[in-house]
């Protein structure tokens, strides 16, 4: 094996954050404790499943604080660096990466982190995969895993049968987290309930399903990773309670009462009345597929390719911004977020054509009725789009409201409807018999390697439908040998996906937080989750 250098380059990665108090880190500071009591936290909706790697990166913030990852990223940099393991090397063909682990790091429960337990970690995602348990995060960074294998007690090597250029970044991302023994022998449903023990800061220490969650800081803990951490040792906090509160104004109303110290999810409408009230406000873009629509492709108009791509021109992306985001939010470049690695401005593809978007329907042969919607061949050109209530992951119904209004002036009559998220697990089943032409959604991840098992056949929203050119493109993402090949197919799939409607972008997600004065040191991190190792609460 021909090792190469440690650290492997970013490939175009964009990491500023976009924060009032970027500078509240502080890497001289007092003994954990330190005057700090224990922070409150109100978020917007717990996670149905507590362990990321069955249930995905999104909304795990609260997991976040309980366990470490084999290698870390520095938000300001988008460096990779050490986190539990100190070093290590890839071979020339990117099929090989070769961890050497931290000494003297241990579980939660007092066992020590060691190579057969990192090994045994990724044989039993792989696991996962095969019985269709775990998440398509998971799948995308491991879907040409081959092996694991303890080299020695502090050596452990993982073995792939393609290229994976970007697994050392995906290895950073909470559902590669490294989880104890004990864990890896429970049950998939005891560990959505939170029976995780992991390497991390803080431990579970009250869990009430959907109410709250409690963590008590680990006053062993002392291998945080140098870069990203402000200081080594026992978190500051003694403890971190998370609230669910699914009221935004509930958020708000509690923040400036002092009933919580940071409050999640702050809609743009309430950002001045919080800084009038001495409120750092705290945001970022969130790495990811961006909430946009995907198409069924076993629907008469989600397969049209005119009807698509005439859908992509017909919105009014800087509209959807301007009126519902103004500020903070940014309008979509591409299917990824501009924080992605990987990724490329296609902002002029996207660009509002609403002319460009009739001439297509006209050529197709979608003609104008007297109501003024397109029809042919009988067939009315009034698309069903579903959303999840609640989600905003995906698409609100004030977004899909404007998309509605925007596509109706090109004689194209949106259906909006809702779904529970029990509806839409349900739908999803079989999307061939689904009753829907574009589900809204989106996909976190901090590197663009996730796009080749999104938009692969494979994927159960696209549930095996042959559509061999996007099945190429992301091919040629998923075998690329070389960071030049890599980032070329990359780029071209953002281009074939955006030129063929195959994701239709509506808006950048952005993470925004408020903060008491009495808080500091708090960051949000790279995945646009709490960081809260460092911080500190005054009184």
């Amino acid at each position: 094996m021909s090792p190469r250098h440690a650290l492997l380059p970013i490939l175009g990665v964009t990491t500023a954050l976009l924060t009032a108090c970027a500078g509240a880190r502080e890497p001289s500071a007092p003994a954990a404790g330190g005057g700090s009591g224990g922070l409150t936290i109100a978020v917007s909706s717990f996670q149905a499943c507590l362990d990321v790697a069955l249930s995905g990166g999104r909304n795990s913030t609260v997991t976040h604080q309980i366990l470490d990852t084999l290698t870390d990223q520095d938000p300001k940099t988008g460096e990779i660096v050490p986190r539990l393991a100190e070093k290590w090397e890839v071979n020339d063909e990117f099929t090989e990466f070769t961890f050497h682990l931290r000494k003297g790091v241990t579980f939660s429960d007092g066992t020590p982190l060691d190579a057969q337990v990192v090994a045994d970690n990724f044989t039993k995602l792989a696991e996962l995969i095969t019985l269709a348990k775990s998440d398509t995060l998971v799948l995308n960074a491991l879907n040409s895993f081959q092996s694991a294998e303890a080299v020695d007690p502090s050596t452990v090597r993982l073995t792939f049968k393609l290229p994976e250029l970007g697994f050392l970044r995906n290895a950073s991302d909470p559902y590669l987290a490294i989880l104890s023994q004990a864990t890896l022998a429970k049950t998939p449903e005891q560990r959505c309930a939170g029976e995780l023990v992991g390497t991390g800061p803080f431990v579970f220490d009250k869990i009430v399903k959907d109410k709250s969650i409690v963590l008590k800081r680990r006053d062993d803990y002392n291998w945080s990773a140098a870069g990203v951490a402000g200081h080594q040792g026992a978190a500051y906090l003694p403890s971190v309670t998370f609230e669910a509160v699914p009221e935004s104004s509930v958020r708000v109303g509690g923040l400036t009462s002092g009933q919580f110290d940071i409050s999640d999810d702050i809609p743009v409408t309430d950002l001045a009345q919080l800084r009038d009230a001495g409120q750092t406000i705290v945001s970022k873009v969130v790495p990811n597929l961006v909430p946009g629509m995907r198409p069924n492709p076993y629907s008469p108009l989600g397969s049209d390719d005119a009807v698509r791509r005439a859908v992509q021109k017909g919105i009014d992306r800087a509209e959807i911004t301007g009126t519902l985001y103004p500020e903070i939010y940014q309008t979509p470049s591409s299917i990824v977020s501009s924080t992605t690695a990987g990724w490329k401005d296609f902002g002029t593809d996207l660009a509002y054509d609403p002319e460009g978007a009739k001439k297509l329907l006209d050529e197709a042969g979608w003609v104008a009725g007297a109501d003024g919607v397109r029809a042919k061949d009988g067939v009315r050109l009034a698309p069903k789009i579903t959303y999840i209530v609640g989600n905003f992951f995906g698409a609100t119904q004030q977004e899909l409201e404007l998309v509605q209004q925007q596509l109706g002036r090109i004689g194209i009559a949106v259906e909006i409807k809702a779904n529970t998220p029990a509806d839409n697990a349900a739908m999803l089943k079989d999307i061939s018999k689904a009753d829907y032409d574009f589900l809204t959604g989106s996909g976190a991840s901090k590197d663009i390697d996730f796009l080749a098992g999104l938009f692969k056949k494979s994927n159960a929203a696209l549930l095996n439908a042959e559509q061999p050119e996007l099945e190429a493109k992301a091919d040629a993402l998923n075998e690329a040998a070389t960071p030049e090949a890599r980032t070329a197919a990359a780029q071209e799939l953002q281009h074939y996906t955006i030129e063929h409607g195959h994701w239709i972008p509506l808006r950048e997600q952005t993470k925004v937080v408020a903060v008491s004065p009495a808080v500091s040191g708090y960051l949000l991190d790279t995945y646009a989750a709490h960081f809260l190792y460092d911080t500190k609460l005054a009184g």
